[in-house]
């Protein structure tokens, strides 16, 4: 059983997580070579064919009507090797002198975003990538219902981010605690709307738009911006323009033009540095805190290009040899250099509903 253990120097949670020392070592590929479509693999068990050799299904998004192959367009299954177990009573929590633990319960879920071995977000069209931040948002809604703590839909692109398996995929955790990170994340913003009245993130995004140094594209709903203090090289943020506390809420729009605008950044961004590793992470606020007026969920997109070393580890402050207005200007430029996007998505919208089997 996983457990969750509470550091006593800064109260930061720890999830210790003796299962996953089992789970497929981080995967290995050119780092300079991109991705291109490739046939089943019959070693991989996310390939369509080998279904019954992931968990049970948890929930999948039927493939278009009349479309040939696999019958499905997106599943979500269990991970095999959670950072949490899945239990249906409340995470206990203990406390013995010092120490303060709780029950590793909560929700590890793992999302198949094609079919297609060797499809990327990427490469894939503006529908496909849509059809995944839905299963985003649909899933994060049946979570948060648990109760109290944070959902976070992420993925990792490459060894260096953890990946161990190369079938296109990312995960979804559901955390029966929200880590102090989040929990400072949501004082700063309370602390500037009980300020100015105003939400810290709407501030941010006029801001930008207004000095335009970090912008890297812009829609309708959303932006994709370089932070003024990234963290890591190449950071891209998307931040929608209206605000709304948790993704799990973003409307179609929003939903549809985040994932055009995901796939034009990450393309760029390989386009610019090669098929680098890169993690990414749907920010939202905890369960319970959706209606909040002082937050605003966002996704950040962080590259692997440097590795923390000692200062880094002694001190908790990020080094960023790329200052985040060269970052931007050379991604602009990328953007501009690729061929024009195709109109805002419609079709997306009319794609049959998920259901759980």
């Amino acid at each position: 059983m996983p457990e969750l253990r509470q550091d006593p120097f800064t109260r930061d949670w720890v999830a210790i997580t003796p299962g996953r020392e089992d789970r497929p070592r981080p995967m290995t590929r050119p780092v300079a070579t991109p991705r291109r479509s490739a046939g089943p693999d019959p070693a991989c068990p996310f390939c369509p064919g080998r279904e019954d050799d992931t968990p049970p299904e948890i929930w999948r998004l039927p493939a278009p009507a009349g479309r040939a192959g696999a019958d499905w367009a997106v599943r979500v299954v269990p991970n095999r090797y959670p950072v949490l177990a899945a239990g249906d009573h409340p995470a206990r929590h203990h406390t013995t002198g010092l120490h303060t633990w709780a029950d590793g319960i909560g929700s590890h879920e793992v999302v198949i975003e094609s079919p297609a071995h060797g499809w990327d977000i990427a490469d894939g069209d503006d529908t496909a990538v849509a059809d995944v931040l839905r299963t985003y948002r649909t899933r994060t809604l049946a979570l948060r219902e648990r109760g109290p703590g944070l959902v976070l839909p992420f993925r990792n692109h490459g060894a260096a981010a953890g990946t161990s398996l190369p079938h296109p995929h990312s995960q979804i955790v559901a955390t029966p605690i929200v880590p102090l990170r989040f929990r400072h994340l949501f004082d700063v913003a309370r602390a500037h709307y009980d300020d100015t009245g105003r939400c810290l993130y709407v501030d941010h995004t006029a801001a930008e738009l207004a000095d335009g140094r970090r912008i890297v594209a812009t829609t309708e709903h959303v932006i994709a911006l370089a932070p003024y203090a990234s963290r890591a090289p190449y950071e891209v943020w998307l931040v929608p323009r209206r605000h709304q506390a948790s993704f799990a809420d973003a409307s179609d729009e929003a939903l549809d033009e985040t994932a055009a605008l995901l796939r034009r950044v990450l393309a760029a961004l390989r386009d610019l540095l090669g098929d680098i590793s890169y993690n990414y992470a749907l920010i939202s606020a905890p369960n319970g805190e959706e209606a909040t007026a002082y937050f605003a969920w966002h996704l950040q997109i962080a590259p692997r290009l440097a590795e923390p070393a000692g200062f880094e580890l002694g001190t908790g402050m990020a080094v960023n040899p790329v200052p985040p207005e060269h970052a931007a200007a050379r991604l602009r430029d990328v953007l501009t250099a690729r061929p024009a996007p195709a109109p805002p998505l419609q079709q997306a919208r009319h794609r049959p509903a998920g259901r759980q089997p």
